[in-house]
């Protein structure tokens, strides 16, 4: 209600989904990409590091003096400084922190490797047959490219890379050797590198796409939720200034002695309190009413009412509605019935309206509960009701519409007229 400023419990759940679900694709896509790059490396990693190690030994030109004296051969060292950055890509995709970083620095670390591979090698390799430890490892850089740098920077290293093995592949100390097969190999690590930055741009598209979707239906949803819940704050104000109010107002326009203008008074005391009620959120209430229940507080109401009421229930002993649902089907009822003690007599009088038989029947069925207002008076024309008048639109159909139920009313002149209102738990629910 105004000038609360909880929420109510379904707002604040969905809510904190709301939060919970904002970047949900996203998050699945980049931890899908990350998974298939840990199996990329595992696999062209391990293949690269056994053709490596399978290598035959090469000549002096492979070794490089260490400034602590000694000497370490540089195809050694050119492993280590490839693979250490290619298991730091394995262990930051197993952690899901710092994959995009790692994958970077190993696509630049390739760059270096292919530049010092050949010197490595005593340009021994160039234009031999078979394909070097080197070349298993270029679809994994591209993928570590596409992952990690811009879609413009990872289209350039994908198209250049490929362009720069194939030359190291043919290089020789004095020109190139067999360059038609490093050409070959270049475009097919470019069409494959292309193919691989498609994949993961589309894929993070779409699940931006997805989750900018996601964001604006639940948004939607979220103004949809807080117009039905203002809507149903107006709908219980309405009934409340009409039910109370306004009685209050009739009685004290009735009273001509003592005793009615202090039952006038109650009326108005009992009509501020539930108004100054109203302006507070309820507890939450999950107690039950039986429909038997029901009909014993139809058959007290019936009593105060200026003409008779014959109430029947046919309701089974166990069938309960919920205490809101309980509430409002029964002031609904009321209404009903007060508007057929006012109404349903025409304008022949009292003797016309003392003919008029008036019923209100209490059933259910496996799934729904039932109350109907029943009278053989004059009837109406429910079309023909101003939009002004507020007992039957608000006081009645649109108090059952609040709690997830539903009013229907059936009357025509000189045809009596019938109230019925209905509440499904499966049919609130949906």
């Amino acid at each position: 209600m105004p000038g609360s400023d909880s929420k109510p419990p379904v707002l604040a759940s969905f809510e904190a989904g709301r939060r919970r679900s904002r970047v949900f694709t996203s998050t699945r896509v980049e931890n899908m990409i990350s998974l298939v790059l840990v199996i990329a490396v595992l696999v062209f990693g391990a293949q690269a590091l056994v053709f490596a190690m399978m290598a035959p030994e090469l000549p002096t030109p492979r070794s490089v003096q260490l400034a602590v004296g000694g000497s370490v051969d540089a195809g050694i060292v050119l492993l280590v400084l490839t693979f250490v950055p290619l298991v730091v890509v394995v262990v930051t995709g197993l952690l899901r922190r710092g994959l995009r970083t790692a994958a970077g620095v190993f696509a630049v670390v390739y760059i270096g490797a292919l530049v010092v591979w050949p010197s490595s090698t005593g340009f021994q390799l160039g234009g031999q047959p078979g394909e070097p430890w080197i070349w298993y490892l270029l679809t994994v850089a591209t993928a570590c490219a596409a992952i990690a740098f811009p879609i413009v920077w990872a289209v350039a290293y994908t198209i250049g890379v490929p362009i720069l093995f194939g030359l190291v592949r043919s290089i020789r100390p004095f020109g190139f050797r067999n360059i038609d097969v490093g050409i070959l190999d270049a475009l097919y690590g470019a069409i494959f590198g292309m193919v691989i930055v498609v994949l993961v741009v589309m894929f993070r598209q779409t699940a931006r796409r997805v989750d900018a979707a996601r964001d604006a239906a639940l948004v939607r949803y979220d103004r949809a939720v807080r117009a039905h819940a203002i809507e149903a704050e107006r709908v219980e104000v309405d009934a409340l200034v009409h039910d109370n109010v306004l009685a209050a107002l009739q009685a004290a326009e009735r009273a001509s002695g003592a005793e009615a203008e202090r039952a006038a008074v109650q009326i108005a005391q009992h009509a501020l309190t539930e108004l100054r009620e109203a302006g507070f959120d309820p507890a939450e209430d999950e107690s039950s009413v039986t429909l038997k229940e029901m009909g014993g507080r139809l058959r007290i109401a019936a009593q105060m009412m200026e003409h008779d009421f014959q109430v029947e229930s046919t309701a089974a002993a166990g069938a309960v509605v919920p205490q809101g649902v309980a509430n409002a089907m029964g002031l609904a009822a009321v209404q009903a019935m007060v508007n057929s003690a006012e109404h349903a007599g025409g304008p022949a009088g009292a003797g016309a309206a003392a003919q008029v038989s008036r019923r209100v029947v209490v059933s259910n069925t496996r799934t729904t509960a039932t109350i109907e207002v029943i009278d053989d008076g004059v009837g109406f024309d429910p079309a023909a009701v101003p939009t002004d008048r507020l007992g039957v639109r608000v006081s009645i159909v649109e108090r059952m519409t609040a709690v997830g139920g539903d009013a229907q009313v059936r009357s025509a002149p000189g045809a009596g007229a019938v109230v019925v209102l209905r509440w499904s738990a499966e049919e609130a629910r949906a």
